[in-house]
């Protein structure tokens, strides 16, 4: 399960892989060779300048080592020199993989030998990934380029790649065959050409002839040319014949293009819809919102703090991997926006106590061995280790998330709706939607809305929109205590999580929580409620809280509020099926048939749904948002395939049907 890092040894200023027997790059000049090989050969150049007078909106290329990542510095460098002086109108989407993954600092040993690139390199080393296995999107804003790493064997990834999203120049790196047969296999060929469209290019060093035959096999023209330096040959050439291949899940494949939106409609002001609201805003979408409440964030996401942190478990599961692309997610996100102070909160650290259960403490030691993962990410406090942090005596071992912590979720909601193409209404209950003339038309009590595009993410209550969707949500009511300064013992510098949790908040004050109330509705703080908080944070920090905080009678203050929570405890996302032809294609077909035998999946036009982000919106939220936007734009989904589908608003359904219970 864990990532073994790359064994590499040096040879004068050049790396060699220990395993491989292989270096890096030329030993004669390792930057010449891939301007040579990789972007000479794919004519980057000629099309990075194109761009700028077609209508492409994305050049897509993918690698098959991403190594040193020099291949993208050059790549990186080139495309800024193509855009100089003006805002780039295409975007530049850099795809690789890699099994073993240099750690930083060799990362950065490598780089130190290319100053040509260093203005590159320190992008790439400020945005490294932590070594965990799966997807990792790095984003360059500035120059509108998004680089997506997968760390692990190039197979599984390929099977993770979004279908839709063809890449337009391949880098055939890696390597030499001779060297590393394991990756040079028919199903790299077949993939690579499934990945391709008509006037999609390679280039490699090699011109072996495993890969010379194994591209012609499935459908590219190749052509030899003049190694680099002491390489006698190399190859290069375009896709000849291409070939169709069928969806693995066409009941899941993504909505075919439609219209562009201009206008959308957002239900829903809490952290759901105003991720989705901005996000689309920032594309240049013009945005109204509307909510049934009086106010915003009238939900989980008004309370006074919400914790952040990653979901790591042994197995690195499908929820961890899905709620891991979140937390990345929501990071590139909320740090410029702490840094200037637009939203409230602390990520400069986060404890999850284990309790005194040291059968749970081994259990997440195994974890963190098993998964390798990194100090950056998570690291193991021993009792004493925690007391220091907390600077509190008598606390339980635990694990430190150095990158996590608590957000005010009012300030994020906040942020997000002052964007200059939103329009946020209020007391705005939905009442009615249709599709007429080729746009979206939404009744309230107060008055009728149009847009391209309607998108819905209102939380458990709206019980008639969530039948209507078939979005299968589960209201389980919350209760959180506020507690002032005067009531702590030793004030708590670090949001900490326990089987609740206790944060500072943005007032000054402290936030314990939260109980968890199915199926009961009542909106009334309880006595029970806030004694079920304060014990929980007694058991776990004594001395956190005076003794008459836990005893006072009445306790007033406090907030509930209603998580909507679905049965596998992931989110549903996305475009909104055409049911009608859900059940007609799939559900009263047998469902043993062959995949190529089910049409892909129909959509209503431009609907979506971004709901079921229970106790872990912080960490759902924008990724949530990025997907619609990868479906409404067209544009590569920004996770894995298997959790695309592990969040689609149909999987319940096909879940059902393809066990053969539909």
């Amino acid at each position: 399960m864990a990532l073994e890092p790359a064994q590499i040894h040096w040879q004068a200023q050049v790396p060699f892989a220990t395993e491989f027997g292989d270096s890096y790059f030329s030993q004669q000049d390792g930057l010449s060779e891939t301007r040579y090989n990789f972007l000479q050969h794919n004519q980057l150049g000629q099309r990075f300048a194109e761009l700028k007078s077609n209508d492409k909106l994305v050049f897509r290329i993918a690698e098959s080592g991403f190594g040193s990542g020099l291949n993208f510095l050059a790549t990186l460098q080139l495309w800024q020199q193509n855009w100089a002086g003006q805002a780039p109108s295409a975007e530049l989407h850099f795809i690789s993989f890699e099994k073993f993954p240099l750690r930083f600092s060799d990362l950065q040993k490598v780089h130190h030998v290319f100053p040509d690139v260093a203005e590159q390199a320190a992008f790439l080393q400020a945005h490294y990934p932590p070594l965990l296995p799966g997807w990792h999107d790095l984003y360059l804003p500035q120059a509108n380029v998004r680089l997506s790493v997968w760390f692990g064997d190039i197979q599984d990834g390929f099977k993770e790649c979004d279908p839709s999203a063809k890449v337009d120049a391949w880098f055939l790196d890696g390597f030499a065959p001779s060297k590393n047969p394991e990756m040079w296999q028919p199903a790299l060929f077949q993939n690579i050409a499934r990945l391709s469209h008509a006037q999609t290019t390679f280039a490699t060093f090699t011109s072996a002839g495993i890969v010379r035959r194994g591209l012609q096999d499935v459908g590219f023209a190749v052509h030899k040319g003049k190694g680099f330096g002491r390489k006698r040959e190399m190859c290069f050439g375009q896709m000849a014949q291409l070939r169709q291949y069928s969806d693995k899940a066409p009941w899941f494949s993504r909505p075919s293009s439609v219209p562009r939106v201009q206008t959308a409609l957002v239900v829903g002001a809490g952290m759901a819809g105003a991720a989705v609201a901005h996000t689309l805003a920032q594309q240049g979408i013009k945005v109204t919102v509307l909510d049934q409440a009086d106010d915003i964030a009238s939900q989980a996401s008004g309370n006074l703090a919400g914790t952040l942190h990653p979901l790591i478990t042994v197995d690195w599961n499908l929820r961890s991997r899905w709620y891991w692309a979140g937390y990345q997610a929501t990071l590139r996100r909320l740090q410029p926006w702490l840094a200037t102070g637009q939203v409230k909160g602390d990520l400069s650290g986060l404890i999850q106590l284990a309790q005194a259960d040291g059968k749970l403490q081994h259990h997440w030691q195994q974890t963190l061995q098993r998964l390798a993962v990194p100090v950056s990410v998570a690291q193991w406090l021993a009792s004493s280790e925690v007391q220091e942090k907390l600077a509190m005596p008598e606390c339980p071992a635990g694990l430190f998330y150095p990158q996590s912590g608590w957000i005010y979720p009012r300030s994020l909601v906040e942020t997000c709706l002052a964007h200059a193409n939103i329009e946020v209404l209020c007391q705005q209950r939905v009442a009615s939607w249709r599709y007429l003339d080729e746009a979206w038309q939404v009744d309230t009590q107060r008055g009728r809305f149009r847009a391209d595009a309607l998108i819905f993410a209102s939380a458990s209550l709206d019980n008639d929109i969530n039948q209507t969707l078939q979005t299968p949500m589960r209201p389980v009511k919350g209760q959180v205590t506020h507690l002032s300064a005067e009531q702590v013992q030793t004030p708590l510098p670090l949001a900490v999580t326990h089987a609740g949790y206790a944060s500072p908040t943005a007032t000054g004050g402290y936030v314990a929580g939260a109980t968890f109330e199915a199926p009961d509705m009542g909106t009334e703080l309880s006595h029970a409620g806030h004694e079920h908080n304060l014990h929980q944070a007694q058991q776990n920090l004594a001395h956190w809280l005076k003794a008459d905080a836990i005893t006072e009678q009445p306790l007033q203050a406090g907030r509930i509020a209603f998580r909507p929570t679905t049965p596998d405890h992931l989110p549903v996302v996305g475009a909104v099926p055409d049911w009608g032809f859900v059940q007609h294609s799939y559900l009263q077909q047998s469902h043993t048939k062959a995949i190529f035998h089910y049409p892909a999946q129909h959509y209503q036009p431009h609907l979506y749904v971004s709901n079921g982000h229970g106790a872990r919106g912080l960490l759902s939220v924008f990724l949530a948002a990025d997907i619609i936007a990868a479906q409404l734009f067209n544009h590569a989904l920004p996770l894995a395939q298997s959790l695309y589908h592990a969040s689609h608003p149909a999987r319940f359904a096909i879940r059902s049907w393809r066990a053969g219970k539909g």
